[in-house]
C-alpha cells in the first residue's frame, strides 16, 4: 500500500533568511537597526518552548483536519506511518470524521447573535444617536463580511484553539478592515500580565521569496556566507535597491542564476510593541500614556518603524481563545481530547476487518481418513460438476474458521457514547438522530440544550471578541475621521445576545416577545431586536408609511382619522368651557365691583372707557353654554367608538324635545 504525499517545492534551511542569521547578517554590516533586530529576537527566544510545542501541536491538527497523504487504495489518509500500512494483506481503516467536531460547533456558534448599540442615557436625542450608529455599525459588517470572517476565526480557533483578529486602516476604502489570522502558529503574543488579558507586544512572521520581497518592498538582495557550526551557508541579505538599477547591465542576472535553481525564502517580522508616548512624563505611581509602534522587517532590512496613533496605545490584534483555561494561553482545540479516542475506535474496526476478511478470503478443505495420504494428490481440490476420488475409507471435508465471538459491535458503541460525552455533539447534531427524535420538538429542544451549555463559554468569549473588535474599529475610525468621533463617543456600549439556534426556538421566541409587548411589558423596538430585525426605527417607520396607506389598510386609516377628529373635538370643547369659565368669572367680578360701589339692581354699570359692556345672561347667544345650535338638517349625529384597534361606526337621530303649549302637554 504505497503512500504518496502531495508535492511541494522544496526550500532547503539553508536557503532561508530567518530571523536568527538576519540578527547575525545586521551586527556583520554595523546596520543601526540592529539594536530592535536584537530586541525582536530576544522576545522571540523567551517564547520559544511555548510556540515549538503549539507548532508541533498545529502540524498534528492540520493533519487531522485535512490528511496531507493520500492512500492510492483508499483515499486521504491521516495515519499513514501506522504498521498496518506496512504489511500486506492487512486492513488499514482511516476515519477522516475529525472535521465534522470542528464545523458543527463552528456553524452553532457564530449564528448571527442579535446585537444592539444601547444609548448612554434614556433620552431621545441619546437613542437617537445610539440607533444612528448601530446603523453604521451593521452597514460596516455588511461591506466588510463580518459574520464570514468570524465564521472563519471560529473554525480556526476550533482546530489550533485560537486565533486572532487585527484590525487596520485602509486608505483606499476610507474605513477600518478585519483580517483574521489563519496561522496561529506565525503569531507570537507577549502578554503584558499573567492573566493574559492584555497584550505588551505581538511579533507576525511569515515568509516570502525574494521576488515579492523585491515587488512589494522595492528592496534588492545579495548573497552572503555564514558560517554555522562546521559548514558554511549562503543566504541573501537585502539591501535598499539603487535608483539606477534599471540601467545597470544585465550582470545581476548572469550572477544570480541560482535563484532558478534553489527557492530562497526571507522571513518577514511583523513587530508592534508600545512605549511611552513623546512628550509623556513618566512619573512613578502613576499611570504613563503609551503609544503604538510598528517596525516591520524583511531579512535584515528595516522596512518602516513609525507610531501609530489611531489606536490610542492599544495593540491592533484581539485574540480569540476556543475556551477558557486557568494560566494557559493556548485555548484548547476541539481535537485535543477526541483523537485518541477514534485512534482506539479506528484500531478495533481494523482488527474486526481483518477478521472478517480471513474469514470470506475462500473455503479451506482437509482429507479425512485412516489411509489419508501426507501430500494431497494434485486435482483433489473439489471443483463444481467433477468427482474426485480421494482413495478407500477416505472423505473430504471443509475446515470451518475460528472466529471468536467479541461483543465489537457494544464497545464500539461505548467508544461513540465516550465521544458525545467528550465532544458535546449528539446524534442528533451530527444528523443521525431517528425519526422518533425528528418529530418530536421537545426532544430536540432538550437535544440542542445541553449542547448550548456546552459551548457556553465557548460563545461568551466569541462575543466578546466581537465586541472588542468593534471598540477596536470605533477607536480607528474616530482617530481618522474626526468628524465621527463626537458621535462614537455620544453612542452607548455594543450588547450581544446569544440567538435561538433551531426553528422551533425561533416561533417560540416570537410568540414570547409577542405575548410582552401586547401586556405592555415589553417595547415594540425591544421585541423586534430580540425576533432578529436589525434596525427596529425603519421598521418602525416602514409601518407607519403602510398603515396611512388607505388602499392598503382602510380600516388602520379609518381609526387613525377618527382618533384625531375626537383629539380636535375634545380641544374645541375644552376652549369653549375656558370662555365660559371667563364670562362667569367676569360676570363675578362685574357684581362684586357694583356691590361695592353701592349700585343696586338694574343700575346701569360704569364701564371704563374702550371697555366692552358686560351683557346679561339673558342678552347671552342661544349657544354660549356649549350647545349646538338648533336648525335644519342638524339631527343627525355620526359617532365612532375605537375598540382593540378597530372603528365601529353608527349614526344616531335627534329629536328635540318641544315645550309644552298653553292649550295642553304635548311635545
Amino acid at each position: 500500500m504505497a503512500i504518496v504525499a502531495f508535492p511541494q517545492r522544496p526550500v532547503r534551511p539553508d536557503h532561508i533568511l530567518t530571523l536568527e542569521r538576519a540578527h547575525r547578517v545586521s551586527v556583520a554590516f554595523n546596520a543601526p537597526e540592529s539594536i530592535l533586530l536584537a530586541e525582536i529576537k530576544n522576545r522571540r527566544l523567551e517564547k520559544m518552548q511555548e510556540m515549538s510545542r503549539f507548532g508541533d501541536l498545529c502540524d498534528r491538527y492540520d493533519n487531522l483536519y485535512y490528511p496531507n497523504d493520500i492512500n492510492k487504495t483508499g483515499g486521504a489518509d491521516h495515519n499513514p506511518n501506522h504498521e498496518t500500512r506496512k504489511v500486506p494483506g492487512r486492513v488499514a481503516i482511516s476515519l477522516n470524521v475529525y472535521p465534522e467536531y470542528v464545523d458543527i460547533p463552528a456553524s452553532l456558534q457564530t449564528v448571527e447573535p442579535i446585537e444592539n448599540v444601547l444609548p448612554l442615557e434614556e433620552t431621545e436625542p441619546s437613542r437617537q444617536v445610539a440607533a444612528a450608529v448601530e446603523r453604521v455599525y451593521f452597514a460596516w459588517k455588511d461591506e466588510e463580511e463580518f459574520e464570514l470572517k468570524s465564521h472563519k476565526a471560529c473554525i480556526v480557533k476550533g482546530i489550533y484553539g485560537r486565533t486572532a483578529a487585527k484590525v487596520y486602516w485602509d486608505e483606499d476604502l476610507e474605513r477600518p478592515r478585519v483580517q483574521v489570522v489563519d496561522q496561529p502558529r506565525n503569531l507570537w503574543l507577549g502578554w503584558a500580565t499573567e492573566d493574559y488579558e492584555r497584550l505588551d507586544w505581538v511579533i507576525y512572521s511569515y515568509r516570502i521569496s525574494l521576488s515579492e520581497a523585491i515587488a512589494q518592498y522595492g528592496i534588492d538582495y545579495d548573497l552572503t556566507e555564514l558560517e554555522e557550526g562546521d559548514h558554511k551557508v549562503r543566504v541573501p541579505s537585502l539591501r535598499a535597491r539603487s535608483r539606477d538599477v534599471l540601467t545597470e547591465q544585465p550582470r545581476s542576472m548572469q550572477t544570480r542564476e541560482w535563484i532558478h535553481d534553489e527557492q530562497y525564502m526571507v522571513e518577514c517580522v511583523d513587530y508592534w510593541y508600545r512605549q511611552p508616548a513623546e512628550g509623556a512624563s513618566i512619573t512613578p505611581g502613576e499611570k504613563t500614556k503609551m503609544e503604538t509602534w510598528n517596525a516591520i522587517f524583511v531579512g535584515n532590512f528595516l522596512v518602516k518603524d513609525m507610531p501609530h496613533k489611531e489606536y490610542g496605545g492599544e495593540l491592533p490584534y484581539v485574540p480569540l481563545f476556543n475556551t477558557y483555561i486557568p494560566g494557559v494561553p493556548d485555548g484548547k482545540s476541539e481535537f485535543y481530547d477526541i483523537e485518541q479516542i477514534i485512534a482506539e475506535k479506528e484500531e478495533r474496526l481494523q482488527e474486526g476487518g481483518q477478521m472478517i476478511r480471513s474469514a470470506v478470503k475462500g473455503q479451506k478443505w482437509q482429507l479425512r481418513g485412516a489411509e489419508a495420504p501426507d501430500v494431497v494428490p494434485l486435482g483433489l481440490k473439489p471443483k463444481d460438476d467433477t468427482v474426485v476420488a480421494p482413495g478407500a475409507g477416505n472423505w473430504i471435508e471443509k475446515i470451518e474458521p475460528f472466529l471468536p465471538e467479541f461483543q465489537l459491535e457494544q464497545y464500539l458503541n461505548r467508544l461513540d457514547r465516550e465521544l458525545v460525552d467528550v465532544s458535546g455533539l449528539n446524534d442528533l447534531l451530527r444528523g443521525l438522530a431517528p425519526q422518533q427524535v425528528l418529530s418530536s420538538s421537545k426532544a430536540i429542544n432538550a437535544l440542542v440544550a445541553n449542547y448550548e451549555a456546552r459551548i457556553r463559554m465557548k460563545r461568551d468569549l466569541y462575543y466578546r471578541w466581537r465586541r472588542k473588535t468593534w471598540t477596536l474599529v470605533q477607536r480607528v475610525w474616530g482617530m481618522k475621521k474626526s468628524e465621527i468621533a463626537e458621535i462614537f463617543a455620544s453612542a452607548g456600549r455594543l450588547v450581544v445576545d446569544a440567538p435561538s439556534i433551531t426553528p422551533r426556538d425561533d416561533l417560540e421566541t416570537a410568540t414570547m416577545a409577542l405575548n410582552l409587548m401586547n401586556g405592555k411589558a415589553w417595547s415594540q423596538a425591544r421585541a423586534m431586536d430580540v425576533t432578529g430585525v436589525d434596525d427596529p426605527e425603519a421598521e418602525q417607520d416602514l409601518i407607519r408609511g403602510e398603515r396611512t396607506d388607505a388602499a392598503m389598510f382602510p380600516a388602520d386609516v379609518q381609526v387613525q382619522m377618527s382618533l384625531m377628529a375626537m383629539a380636535q373635538q375634545l380641544g374645541v370643547q375644552q376652549q369653549q368651557q375656558q370662555q365660559q369659565q371667563a364670562q362667569q368669572q367676569a360676570a363675578q367680578g362685574q357684581a362684586a365691583q357694583r356691590a361695592s360701589m353701592g349700585g343696586q339692581e338694574g343700575m346701569p354699570m360704569m364701564n371704563g372707557e374702550g371697555e366692552q359692556p358686560v351683557l346679561p345672561p339673558e342678552g347671552l347667544p342661544s349657544n354660549a353654554g356649549g350647545l349646538p345650535p338648533a336648525g335644519p338638517g342638524e339631527n343627525f349625529l355620526a359617532q365612532t367608538q375605537v375598540q382593540g384597534g378597530e372603528a365601529n361606526n353608527r349614526l344616531l337621530l335627534q329629536t328635540p324635545i318641544q315645550p309644552e303649549t298653553e292649550g295642553g302637554g304635548g311635545y
